[in-house]
């Protein structure tokens, strides 16, 4: 069972922690031997997270857990901000969206930086420069956020994402997200729905 209803403020490096052990304090990233530079800590998280939170006025209990758990399996819990496997030009954030999302956050957070015709590029160094413009912490995190609040707008409701309910997620992700719902993704659910409290 979830930890019931509610909103929350922030999200704390302690929850994360009970969540994550594994990016726990300044050593978290410490056992990363590849792309290292991409891993973030789970204090480094839970304050992009806090802020993003902030940001987009998401603030239900469920909504948040969702979107930490749709990050944390889409970039190993931190490890990853770009697409490596198998290395999507253009594809990233800690939610992994697809380079056409990525493009419209891009564009709307730094609209002097973004160049309409890059839109439909197809030239790999473009898509991963535009990428590029959004992969610090609060614009990476926020990522999730951004794409719940404007792309995925039907599910935005605190009443779409209830506190401790996982056959919401599993719709948001399938018909949210637009992706496939496996066990993984359930498991990581669980474990910061019984963390955030």
């Amino acid at each position: 069972m979830g930890m019931g209803a509610g909103t929350l403020t922030k999200v704390t490096t302690a929850q994360l922690d009970r969540a994550f052990p594994e990016r726990a304090s300044t050593s978290g990233c410490a056992s990363i031997t590849e792309f290292t530079s991409e891993c973030a800590t789970n204090e480094q998280a839970a304050q992009a997270i806090t802020n993003a939170m902030a940001k987009y006025k998401i603030t239900g209990r469920g909504q948040v857990v969702a979107l930490i758990s749709l990050m944390a399996y889409e970039s190993n819990k931190w490890q990853y901000n770009i697409n490596h496997f198998p290395g999507r030009p253009g594809q990233g954030t800690r939610a992994m969206l697809m380079y056409s999302f990525v493009y419209a956050y891009a564009k709307q957070l730094y609209p002097s930086q973004v160049q309409g015709a890059w839109q439909t590029s197809s030239d790999n160094s473009t898509m991963n420069n535009v990428r590029a413009l959004v992969l610090d912490n609060d614009d990476s995190f926020g990522a999730a956020f951004w794409y719940l609040t404007t792309v995925a707008k039907d599910f935005a409701s605190a009443d779409k994402l209830r506190s401790g309910n996982i056959d919401d997620f599993k719709a948001y992700i399938e018909n949210g997200v637009h992706t496939t719902w496996d066990s993984g993704r359930g498991d990581i659910w669980t474990s910061v729905d019984k963390s955030i409290y």
